[in-house]
């Protein structure tokens, strides 16, 4: 099976469609994209990842041969899991990188045949790696699309609310 990765385009419109810019808090640090079988297939990191592991080296192996036994054994089996039963899940995994420990809170969702995972790092206190915000210049390609109208908050203001009197 060859690798066929996304143009650039293709993740900033997945993107688009799933954030505006005021969400960029929520944003994942790095997006995989495996098979059926756990094989990286693509990557996108709408952030510079210095803690990361790997890059787009990873791309056309296992998460097996890429993680430590134990974690990559657990991430196949939600990988699997989320494939055959079709649905999304959580999975949270404890990775070195140097002498530094993060804990990755992956969120998996089946699309087409394959799994896309959303990976946000935490340091072990609970707080997110990378801090983003809307102004940063990774994220100008959602300020510039013409798919999503963001309403103005003068606009949403002059709604009259029938819960206030």
């Amino acid at each position: 099976m060859s690798i066929v990765r996304w143009p650039i385009d293709k993740w900033q419109d997945l993107f688009r469609t799933l954030f505006r810019p005021e969400h960029v808090a929520f944003f994942p640090h790095k997006v995989f994209r495996w098979d059926a079988r756990g094989i990286y297939r693509d990557c996108f990191f709408p952030f510079p990842c210095e803690h990361l592991l790997g890059g787009e080296k990873v791309i056309g192996n296992s998460v097996k041969e890429v993680l430590p036994r134990q974690v990559g054994s657990k991430l196949q089996r939600v990988v699997t899991l989320t494939v055959r039963q079709g649905r999304s899940q959580d999975v949270q995994c404890v990775l070195s990188a140097g002498e530094k420990s993060y804990v990755a809170s992956i969120r998996l969702f089946p699309f087409d045949s394959e799994v896309l995972g959303f990976v946000t790092d935490y340091d072990l206190s609970g707080k997110p790696v990378i801090h983003v915000t809307p102004d940063h210049p990774a994220v100008r390609f959602l300020k510039n699309s013409s798919v999503i109208a963001t309403p103005s908050t003068s606009a949403v203001q002059k709604i009259p609310s029938p819960f206030i009197s």
